[in-house]
C-alpha cells in the first residue's frame, strides 16, 4: 500500500501568485495514497526540507513529491534529504508548476487547475517507481572530439592538458572548420588565423593528442564511460609518414583536375629579360630557398609592386618551388597582392585601439575620398587602399602607413592632407608624424 506524500511551494511569489498553493495542497490531500499534503512559502529552505524529512520519518512514507519549481534546480536537493531519513532518493520526484503553471499562465483559475493535474501525474508515477541503486562502472580514461573547427580544438587542448589521451576526429583532410576560411573575428577584428594557427601546432605537437584527419565516424557502441567508436579513414593516395607539404600531388592530381592534365610551368627562356635579371638577382640571396617563401615573395613584390603571373612562373622554375605552394602563401597573406598596385598603399589599421580611437572614420573618409572600396586600386593607378587588423603601434593609435611608412594619431583631417602630400610628392618624400618600429 503506497503511502504519498506531496508538498507545495510557494516560492514566494513566484508560483504563489498565480497558483492557489493551498488549494493544490488540499486536492492532493484527497487523491488515493496519498497519506499527507502540505504547503510552504519556501520549500528548498531548511525549515521546508526539515518538513519534508520529519513527515517521511513520522508517516513512513513510501514516496514523496515536491511541487516547485524546476527539477533542475533542486531536485537534488530534495532527494539528498529524502535519504537523509532512509528513503531511496528516486521514490521522489518534483512536479514544475511554476515554470509550466505560474510563469506561463496569467489566469489563476486555469493555471492551479494546471498545478493539480501536473501533481496527481507525479504521485502516480512515484506509486510506479521502484527504488534505485547507484553503482560504479569503470571508464575508460580517454576521450574522443568528433570534428576539428576551433571549438573542437580548443576542447582537444583541454583534455590533454587536464593529462587525458584525446582522439580528434575530422572528416575534411585538414584541422581549423569555418574559422580557417575567415578573414578576422568579431569583435577585436583579430586575424583568425592568428588565433587559430598556435592552436593547430598545438595539436600536432601534443603526445595526449592523437588526430584523425579524412576519418569519419561510422559506428558507436557501448555507453556513457565505455564507448566503442568505429572511425573510416578515407583513402589518400598518398603515405602521410612521408608528406612534406610541398603541394605538386594537388597541382598535378588527375583526380582533381579532370578536363585534362595540368601543363608545366613556362620554361625560364619564355620569361622577359627583365623579369629574369631581376629575379635571379633576388635568388642569389638565399641558400635555403624551400624555406625562405615568404621572404622570396616579399622580395618580388617589393621590385614589382605585386606579384605577376610570368614572375610567378620563371621564380617557380628557377628556385624549384612548387609554382602551387607559391601561389598557396600568396593567397593565404593579405600582404601579398597578385593584382597590380598602386604607387601608394595606404594601409588602415581597423584593430581593437584604432578602431576605438576612429579608425573607421579614417577608413571611410579615404574611401570617399578616393572612390575605391578596400582592396581596390584607383584607375590612375595612384592609390591602393587596404585595410589591415593590427600594425603594431596601438600607442599611436589610430595608425595608417603610407608605403610602409607609419602615421600615428591620424584624424580625417590629417589624412586628407596625407592624400594631398601624396598625390603631388614622390613615395620617399612622404611622411608625417612617423612612428619609429623597434
Amino acid at each position: 500500500m503506497a503511502r504519498m506524500g506531496v508538498f507545495i511551494c510557494w516560492c514566494g511569489a513566484n508560483i504563489a501568485e498565480t497558483v492557489d498553493c493551498e488549494a493544490v495542497a488540499s486536492y492532493a490531500g484527497a487523491l488515493p495514497g496519498v497519506t499527507i499534503a502540505r504547503s510552504y512559502k519556501y520549500m528548498c529552505s531548511d525549515p521546508g526540507q526539515r518538513l519534508i524529512t520529519d513527515a517521511i520519518q513520522e508517516h513512513k512514507l513510501s514516496g514523496v513529491v515536491v511541487a516547485s519549481c524546476s527539477p533542475r534546480m533542486h531536485e537534488p536537493t530534495f532527494r539528498m534529504a529524502a535519504a537523509s531519513v532512509g528513503l531511496n532518493p528516486y521514490m521522489l520526484e518534483m512536479a514544475n508548476i511554476r515554470e509550466h503553471c505560474s510563469w506561463v499562465h496569467t489566469n489563476r483559475r486555469e493555471a492551479t487547475e494546471k498545478a493539480k493535474d501536473l501533481v496527481r501525474i507525479l504521485v502516480e508515477k512515484v506509486k510506479r517507481n521502484q527504488p534505485l541503486q547507484e553503482i560504479e562502472v569503470p571508464v575508460t580514461q580517454r576521450v574522443m572530439v568528433i570534428g576539428a573547427g576551433i571549438a573542437g580544438i580548443q576542447a582537444a587542448l583541454d583534455v590533454a592538458a587536464a593529462g587525458y589521451e584525446v582522439a580528434l576526429v575530422e572528416r575534411q583532410p585538414s584541422i581549423g572548420g569555418h574559422m580557417a576560411m575567415l578573414d578576422e573575428t568579431f569583435p577585436t577584428l583579430d586575424c583568425s588565423q592568428c588565433i587559430l594557427t598556435p592552436r593547430m601546432v598545438e595539436i600536432m605537437q601534443s603526445k595526449n593528442i592523437t588526430l584523425h584527419s579524412y576519418s569519419e565516424v561510422e559506428q558507436v557502441d557501448g555507453y556513457v564511460g565505455n564507448f566503442k567508436v568505429k572511425v573510416r579513414h578515407k583513402a589518400r593516395s598518398i603515405d602521410m609518414s612521408k608528406c612534406t607539404g610541398c603541394g605538386d600531388c594537388w597541382k598535378y592530381c588527375l583526380a582533381r583536375n579532370k578536363i585534362s592534365e595540368p601543363s608545366g610551368p613556362a620554361a625560364p627562356e619564355e620569361s622577359p629579360a627583365e623579369v629574369a635579371e631581376k629575379v635571379d638577382t633576388l635568388l642569389e640571396k638565399y641558400t635555403d630557398r624551400a624555406g625562405m617563401v615568404i621572404g622570396l615573395l616579399q622580395d618580388v613584390q617589393n621590385e614589382f609592386n605585386y606579384l605577376p603571373q610570368d614572375t610567378l612562373v620563371y621564380l617557380s622554375v628557377k628556385s624549384k618551388i612548387p609554382l602551387s605552394r607559391l601561389y598557396a602563401v600568396a593567397r593565404f597573406y593579405n600582404g601579398f597582392s597578385l593584382e597590380p598596385r598602386g604607387k601608394y598603399i595606404i594601409r588602415v589599421c581597423l584593430g581593437t585601439a584604432c578602431h576605438l580611437r576612429g579608425g573607421g572614420r579614417i577608413a571611410d573618409a579615404v574611401v570617399r575620398e578616393l572612390g575605391i572600396e578596400h582592396g581596390e586600386t584607383t584607375a590612375d593607378k595612384l592609390f591602393t587602399l587596404e585595410r589591415v587588423n593590427c600594425l603594431g603601434t596601438c600607442a599611436l593609435a589610430p595608425v595608417i602607413t603610407v608605403n610602409d611608412k607609419y602615421h600615428g594619431k591620424m584624424t580625417v583631417g590629417k589624412m586628407m592632407k596625407v592624400l594631398e602630400e601624396c598625390a603631388r610628392e614622390k613615395p620617399e618624400q612622404v611622411g608625417v608624424e612617423e612612428a619609429q618600429i623597434v
